[in-house]
């Protein structure tokens, strides 16, 4: 199995097998707090014949210090359907609705989990806007 995109985006949908981003980023910016959020995480994964079977999943949201935020962790399981002897691989996307609070200003996480082993590390920035310098005249 490979991970072949992982990223936050403002939208994210698929046609014809293709997956289609919208507005990729890693930081955003805060107006007060607790800040709400909402974005999509989009994932496209690549699998062969090794990967044939039932698999766990999740995703996990956390602060620089590893502590869970307010988004409850996303735990499903995949079904990867590639029977041993089929040739080649098999690509699926995976588009995800995220939302919840964050507390404080800094750096936060998405960690994506299948089978038990961390695939990715996703960073996201939350920014004080009190933090943005206002333009010179």
């Amino acid at each position: 199995m490979e991970l072949l995109v992982a990223t936050l985006c403002d939208s994210a949908l698929e046609s014809q097998g293709k997956l289609n981003v919208i507005g990729a980023f890693d930081a955003i910016v805060a107006q007060s707090f607790p800040a709400g959020f909402s974005f999509t995480l989009a994932l496209r994964f690549s699998f062969t014949s090794a990967d044939h079977g039932s698999h766990s999943f999740s995703i996990r949201f956390s602060d620089d210090s590893e502590a869970a935020g307010d988004v409850p962790p996303n735990e499903s399981t995949m079904e990867v359907n590639m029977p041993p002897g089929t040739p080649g691989f098999s690509t699926q996307n995976l588009i995800t609705p995220l939302s919840g609070t964050v507390q404080k200003a800094g750096i936060y996480h998405l960690d994506v989990h299948f089978g038990g082993k961390v695939l990715v590390h996703i960073p996201l920035r939350v920014i004080d806007q009190s933090e943005i310098a206002a333009p010179v005249a």
